[in-house]
């Protein structure tokens, strides 16, 4: 569920948040409190399989992604894969009557690998992903409540193909009744 292509950034759920609940917060310490409340948070290393994190990002990516005639060309065509190799991620998760909020911050050393398995840039990758549902207020369907949700991703680094900077940032909401109320996502890439 944490794979993301550049589109599946674009729904910027980052993983954390399932279907109203939270869903994906592994080896979590949660506490119910009085008022009927669970609250969770995790700890745990991005690039170990149980916490979940890889690939952070995956290419090639989409039309409306420009890559630069300065970076490699195995950017805009292969399947490459970003991935964290050792870092922190700490998750956190909120669920209560009134809906459930959480969110994810990892970072820690990166590599791009391209899909012949060559690594291609190591280096600084941060993550930062979040989001929460309301529960729904009548006459919406139980199903569907208001949400809201943003992901941000840096990685900067260097390797046999020179240096990379890689940026991406969006944000979405949905209205009661689940219609989107807004959708962006910002994607830099520059190459030297």
């Amino acid at each position: 569920m944490r794979s993301k292509t550049f589109v599946g950034a674009a729904c910027l759920a980052s993983g954390v948040l399932s279907l109203g609940g939270v869903a994906l917060l592994p080896s979590a310490a949660f506490a119910k409190s009085a008022n009927g409340a669970t609250n969770g948070t995790t700890h745990c290393d991005p690039s170990a399989p149980s916490c979940g994190q890889n690939p952070v990002l995956t290419g090639p990516p989409p039309p409306f992604v420009t890559i630069p005639s300065s970076c490699p060309s195995f950017l805009s065509a292969d399947a490459w894969s970003l991935d964290f190799i050792g870092g922190n991620s700490v998750s956190h998760g909120t669920l209560n009557k009134n809906g459930a909020w959480g969110g994810d911050t990892s970072e820690g050393q990166g590599e791009l690998t391209t899909s012949d398995g060559t690594v291609q840039y190591v280096g600084h990758l941060q993550e930062w992903g979040g989001g929460g549902q309301n529960t729904p207020v009548p006459p919406a369907p139980p199903q569907i409540g208001q949400t809201e949700n943003g992901f941000t991703l840096n990685f900067n680094g260097s390797g046999i193909a020179g240096n990379v900077a890689i940026h991406v940032n969006g944000h979405s909401t949905t209205n009661n009744n689940g219609t989107p109320t807004s959708n962006h996502m910002n994607v830099s890439v520059a190459c030297s």
